[in-house]
């Protein structure tokens, strides 16, 4: 089945909120400081997400609970898609930081899952 391409480009440029847009050259450059902070907080994230993995590829070879596995990995996706939309976005004011807030949720979520 043929997929027609503008047409799919026209209706997710039309669908996608600004707010997850990557900037333009048009745009300024996002504050130094607020630009430092999201950047520390996702490098916090993502050491603390490397822990969860390492936690879970341990629990993965040695555990044979049928949920473990996709539980994991949707904590991990979620966390994951939500720090890479609070850089997509990091032009908006508040928006990175709630984005970055249910990242920790999920990384908090996975510490409990994987038992750290």
């Amino acid at each position: 089945m043929p997929v027609d391409v503008s047409r799919t480009t026209r209706r997710l440029r039309r669908h996608l909120p600004d707010a997850f847009r990557l900037p333009t050259e048009r745009d300024p450059a996002p504050e130094p400081r607020h630009l430092a902070a999201v950047c520390g907080w996702a490098a916090l994230l993502g050491l603390g997400g490397m822990a969860v993995a390492l936690r879970a590829f341990v629990g993965l070879v040695g555990a044979s609970r049928a949920w473990y596995a996709p539980t994991v990995t949707v904590i991990g996706l979620i966390g994951l898609v939500c720090t890479i939309t609070a850089f997509a976005s990091v032009h908006k004011r508040r928006l990175p930081f709630a984005l970055l807030g249910a990242a920790s949720i999920s990384l908090v979520l996975g510490w409990i899952v994987t038992g750290l």
